[in-house]
């Protein structure tokens, strides 16, 4: 009777299951019970034991599996408390890990997530455990069957490996990366790092990682350090591609008649000249890239909080020819974007010549469209120091004034990047080529 009832204790609200005390009373008053209250207790521990799930110690061959998961956390950036997410995956024979942390658990992140994890293991495993993410499955089937993410099927098909995916409420058929998140909870990010920005972030869990290499690891492994295992484990792993999968998010859009295209409650700007075009949003971690015609026309830092609107001024330009007007009010242009000389060359203008003054002024910012940025900005800012303040001033440096000459690329603590040659190559060389058997005229 006892069994029934603990049994229908499962299905039951978790406020509305029965007690033991209350089974004790169901006993007594409507089945007659005799005996005392603590033998209903005892019964009910020894029959919680019996029902608890029992499980089979696995262990795993060198490169066979890795395992994935995220984790949640909080950190104090530039003085504020906020949350981050964390993604993370081990090896499942070094038990080597890994945590890299993003603003968001989406597609994007997961799939980034992936590559700097194979470029940080140095390899691919086999087969990686997943439980039923979004970012990997779209539907959860019977038995085995499930729908998968059109990006993640391709991440595996570029990098070769399994998935395997655990059963519905079993995130123990993946004990490892479990471990690996609650290790990263409790000592990598206890106590909350003060940190400057997730770059920073990333770096500690960096070296959080490497730390843990000198771990001792399985007490199956003879007394071995992680690392250790990790070396051993290499070259089993499956080799990176010569090229690094694309992680990001692709999504056919439209560019609106204000040139924006919407991407998560954002708005990015696109050059005028694309307004009213279909395009693809390519959504990486730290960027968008819109393409239209299989070219790329913007790139934009990603942005997940402030402002609405990111906009690239250099993308309105070729309006002002049609909206003169839209100068001082457009968004794109308020906060000074092209600088101090320009507004300087424009209070000038428009003191010396009145209403020609801003025509004046809208041609200059109309040479961005012909002339490199940096040419543009170094003419204006010239003729700043001459106090010569006309369009034809401007065009007479770019046209006459070559830029001067950069300073040279000081490489003097990168040395492995240094050219020592001096360029002469030995004649010998060519004799070499003459003499060799084969050689083709």
């Amino acid at each position: 009777i006892i069994d029934a009832w603990l049994e229908q204790n499962k299905k039951a609200r978790r406020k509305q299951r029965q007690t033991a005390k209350r089974i004790y009373e169901r006993l007594r008053d409507e089945y007659g019970f005799k005996g005392h209250y603590g033998t209903v207790q005892r019964y009910i521990k020894r029959a919680a034991g019996r029902q608890k799930e029992v499980f089979m110690p696995l262990q795993f061959e060198p490169g066979e599996e890795a395992q994935v998961d995220w984790h949640e956390g909080w950190v104090i950036d530039n003085g504020v408390e906020r949350k981050v997410q964390f993604f993370c995956m081990k090896l499942s024979y070094s038990k080597a890990p890994f945590v890299y942390p993003y603003e968001r658990a989406n597609l994007e992140s997961f799939l980034d997530g992936h590559v700097r994890a194979f470029e940080y293991f140095g390899g691919v495993p086999q087969r990686i455990a997943y439980d039923n993410l979004k970012c990997a499955v779209i539907k959860v089937g019977k038995g085995k069957k499930r729908k998968l993410n059109k990006r993640f099927k391709e991440l595996r098909v570029w990098y070769l490996f399994e998935a395997r995916f655990c059963n519905v409420a079993k995130g123990n058929e993946k004990g490892d990366v479990e471990n690996c998140c609650k290790r990263s909870e409790r000592t990598y990010l206890s106590p909350e790092p003060h940190i400057d920005g997730l770059d920073q972030l990333a770096s500690k869990l960096f070296d959080d990682c490497q730390n843990d290499l000198n771990r001792q690891g399985p007490p199956t492994h003879d007394n071995k350090t992680v690392g250790e295992l990790l070396a051993e484990e290499k070259p089993y792993l499956l080799s990176l591609q010569t090229q690094r999968f694309e992680a990001c998010r692709r999504r056919s859009t439209f560019i609106d008649s204000h040139s924006l295209v919407r991407i998560d409650n954002f708005r990015y700007s696109a050059p005028v000249q694309w307004a009213y075009h279909p395009c693809v949003a390519k959504v990486f971690v730290d960027r968008i890239e819109l393409l239209c015609e299989r070219e790329i026309i913007a790139v934009h830092q990603r942005r997940y909080r402030g402002g609405k609107f990111v906009l690239n001024p250099f993308h309105y330009l070729k309006l002002l020819q049609r909206k003169p007007g839209s100068l001082d009010n457009a968004m794109a242009f308020k906060g000074h974007p092209w600088g101090e000389d320009f507004d300087f060359m424009r209070k000038e203008l428009e003191y010396r010549y009145e209403d020609d003054g801003t025509l004046g002024y809208i041609n200059i910012l109309l040479l961005f469209t012909k002339y490199p940025e940096v040419q543009v900005k170094y003419a204006v800012r010239t003729c700043v120091k001459r106090r010569a303040f006309s369009e034809e001033a401007v065009l007479n440096v770019l046209h006459n004034e070559p830029l001067p000459d950069r300073a040279k690329l000081d490489l003097s603590d990168r040395p492995e990047l240094v050219n020592s040659s001096s360029g002469i190559r030995d004649a010998s060389i060519y004799d070499q080529l003459k003499n060799r058997e084969g050689v083709l005229v």
